[in-house]
């Protein structure tokens, strides 16, 4: 089997400097010495460094691109695709290969670290082999899809979200079960496979085309005009439990009916961990219904996001987005 191995950016090759941790070029080296030095791993690997590394917290849309169309370029050469990235948008990435290698016939794996490879006490090489090890069941199994990979555990690309800051266990798996854990052997979620037929789309996307509107106690128009500017063509809008928000606030409700009547898709997702938006469930989250705002249902804020971004990228008006989300 073939794995070509994306080094991004990111914790997981950092190294020490006078400013902090930065990402180190020569990092793609020292990882190919260390899975050379394990000989049960009958693989051929292929592990490169990217030109300009990313410290994941300066990721835009452009960089999911950039590492789409390196996957997409590499396709019919390898079996399957690790990409190392660095934990702080790590799930807005996974969410985005996810959303652009639909139905993915090839494994597609998004993983990284908490603490940098070059320490003693570090999660880097169990991760890299954790991801390894689910391209090979995966292949096996024959199943599909892009995925997030960390601290023994297979998270479904879209459905991954940072939920643990200093916790080896980084990610947390939102309204849907792990597609499978890593003990000794592997334990797998039974699910039922169909095979679909995978679609490729990686559209340019605009920096800019999407913002996120934050509801809180005492959160005014004037909060989300700067937000909602004219470059703005999507946002998520992150509401309190089962999708409410502010109902008894005219200036707030006539702000985003202007802004859907003008093509901005508002699509509205909990702040809460996990559960759905209840559309119409409460008076609160109806108001936002007549303003335009449609449903993020169970989506995670990030997933969302990602998706407002690809749908715009490949050119669909604001009807037909509304459409796929209300599908």
């Amino acid at each position: 089997m073939k794995i070509y191995i994306a080094y991004t950016g990111g914790t997981i090759g950092m190294v020490p400097s006078d400013n902090g941790l930065v990402p180190d070029a020569a990092f793609a080296e020292q990882l190919s010495t260390k899975l050379g030095q394990h000989s049960e791993i009958e693989h051929e690997f292929v592990i490169e460094s990217y030109d300009t590394l990313i410290d994941s917290s300066n990721a835009t849309p452009k960089d999911w691109v950039t590492i789409a169309r390196d996957i997409e370029s590499k396709w019919q050469k390898y079996n399957a695709f690790v990409v190392l990235h660095g934990t702080d948008t790590m799930a807005y990435t996974s969410a985005a290969l996810s959303f652009m290698f639909v139905n993915s016939d090839k494994p597609i794996i998004v993983t990284g670290s908490q603490v940098p490879m070059f320490k003693a006490r570090t999660d880097a090489m169990s991760n890299v082999f954790g991801a390894i090890s689910a391209c090979e069941q995966l292949i096996a199994m024959k199943r599909q899809g892009v995925f997030l990979f960390f601290a023994d555990r297979l998270i479904e690309g879209d459905r991954a979200h940072k939920s643990h800051t200093s916790d080896w266990q980084a990610f947390s798996s939102v309204n849907a079960p792990v597609c499978g854990e890593l003990g000794i052997d592997w334990r797998w979620q039974e699910r039922l496979q169909i095979a679909l037929p995978m679609t490729v789309n990686i559209p340019d996307m605009e920096q800019d085309a999407v913002t996120i509107l934050p509801v809180f106690p005492g959160v005014q128009a004037e909060h989300w005009q700067g937000l909602l500017n004219d470059q703005v063509k999507g946002a998520v809008l992150l509401s309190y439990g089962a999708g409410n928000a502010p109902d008894k606030n005219p200036a707030l409700l006539e702000l985003l009916k202007a802004a859907s009547d003008r093509g901005v898709v508002i699509v509205n997702v909990s702040q809460c961990g996990s559960g759905s938006v209840a559309e119409g469930a409460y008076a609160a989250g109806s108001a936002l219904t007549n303003a335009g705002v449609v449903s993020g249902k169970d989506s995670t804020y990030e997933a969302a996001f990602v998706r407002l971004h690809v749908l715009i990228g490949l050119g669909m008006d604001s009807r037909e987005i509304k459409g796929i989300f209300n599908r």
